[in-house]
C-alpha cells in the first residue's frame, strides 16, 4: 500500500488534511453555485490540487454541510477543469442535492478527489464519439476539453434525453469544436428515439470507432450491444452505482464482470477503484 503523506495545505482552523498518492482531501471555496436550467445546477469550485491530478471519467466526493443525520459523501463526475477551477454539475433529486442549492459562494467545503478510474488516453487513427444520457453528459465535457487541449481532432459528441430540458451543455461542446447531434425520446429536440439511434448512424459510418459513454445503465448496456456487434469497436462505459466510502474500503458499489478463471464465470470489481469507468466487453450485463 503506498504511503500516506501529508498535504501542505490548512484551512482557517488550521486543521492538516491527509493524502494518498494520487488523490487529496481539502477544503475548497466555493465560486458559484448557479441553476443550469431546470433542476439541473452548475456548481464551481477553487480546487488546484484536483484539478491538477484529475483524469477524464474520475469523481470527486463531496460532504454537503447541514444535512443533519446524514454522515455519507455525495459522489460527482468531474464536469470539467479549467486551470485551478473544478466544474461539477448535479440534478436536484434528493435530500442531499436540494440541500447544494443553498450552498452560497465563497462557502468552504471538504471535497475528497479526483477518484476512481477514468477513460482511456485517446487514439491518433481512429474517430471518438463520447456519449452522454442525460446528466451522464457532464462527464463526457471534462474528456472533450482535455482531447481538444491536447491538440488532437474534436470527439464527436452524441447527447441523449426523455426531452430538450434534460439535453445539457451543448453550448459548451459547441465552444470546443465538437459536432454534436443529439436524440430525444418525445422529440422534442434532435432525431425523436434514443440515443441508440444515433450510435447504429455513427458505427455504420466508422464500424472502428471508439465509443466512450456515461449515462443510465440500460443506455450503456444498450451501446455495449451495439459495440459487440463490431468487432473493430472499443467501448468504454462509466457506471454510475451507489457509492458509500468512495475509496474502495467498503464494496458497497460492486458491478458484476466476467471472470472466465473463476468457477461462477464472473467477479466483483468496485465501481469507486476500478471504475467508474470500464471496458465495457468486462461488464456481466
Amino acid at each position: 500500500m503506498a504511503p500516506l503523506r501529508v498535504a501542505t495545505v490548512k484551512n482557517e482552523r488550521n486543521k492538516i488534511f491527509m493524502s494518498s498518492n494520487d488523490h487529496f482531501q481539502l477544503p475548497s471555496r466555493g465560486l458559484s453555485n448557479e441553476c443550469l436550467q431546470g433542476s439541473y445546477w452548475r456548481m464551481r469550485l477553487e480546487a488546484p490540487e484536483i484539478c491538477r491530478a484529475a483524469c477524464p471519467g474520475q469523481f470527486v466526493h463531496l460532504h454537503v454541510p447541514q444535512i443533519e443525520g446524514h454522515i455519507l459523501r455525495r459522489p460527482f463526475s468531474i464536469c470539467d477543469v479549467n486551470d485551478t477551477v473544478l466544474t461539477l454539475v448535479y440534478k436536484v433529486v434528493g435530500t442531499g442535492t436540494d440541500a447544494m442549492q443553498a450552498i452560497r459562494p465563497d462557502a468552504i467545503l471538504d471535497i475528497l478527489g479526483p477518484l476512481g478510474h477514468g477513460f482511456a488516453p485517446l487514439p491518433d487513427d481512429r474517430p471518438v464519439y463520447m456519449l452522454g444520457g442525460g446528466y451522464g453528459c457532464a462527464a463526457m465535457l471534462f474528456a472533450a476539453h482535455q482531447a481538444v487541449a491536447s491538440g488532437k481532432q474534436a470527439p464527436h459528441i452524441l447527447l441523449g434525453a426523455r426531452s430538450k430540458g434534460d439535453i445539457l451543455l451543448v453550448d459548451e461542446f459547441t465552444k470546443l469544436g465538437c459536432p454534436v447531434e443529439v436524440s430525444t425520446d418525445d422529440g422534442s429536440m434532435g432525431v425523436q428515439g434514443r440515443i441508440t439511434v444515433l450510435v447504429e448512424k455513427a458505427l455504420q459510418e466508422h464500424p472502428d470507432a471508439l465509443l466512450q459513454s456515461c449515462g443510465p445503465r440500460p443506455m450503456l448496456k444498450a451501446v455495449a450491444m451495439l459495440a459487440e456487434k463490431c468487432p473493430d469497436c472499443s467501448c468504454e462505459v462509466s457506471l454510475d452505482e451507489r457509492m458509500c466510502c468512495g475509496v474502495g474500503a467498503c464494496f458497497g458499489c460492486v458491478v458484476k464482470a466476467k471472470d472466465p478463471t473463476s468457477p461462477e464465470g464472473w467477479k466483483y470489481l468496485r465501481s469507486c477503484k476500478e471504475g467508474p469507468v470500464f471496458k465495457a466487453e468486462e461488464i456481466l450485463w
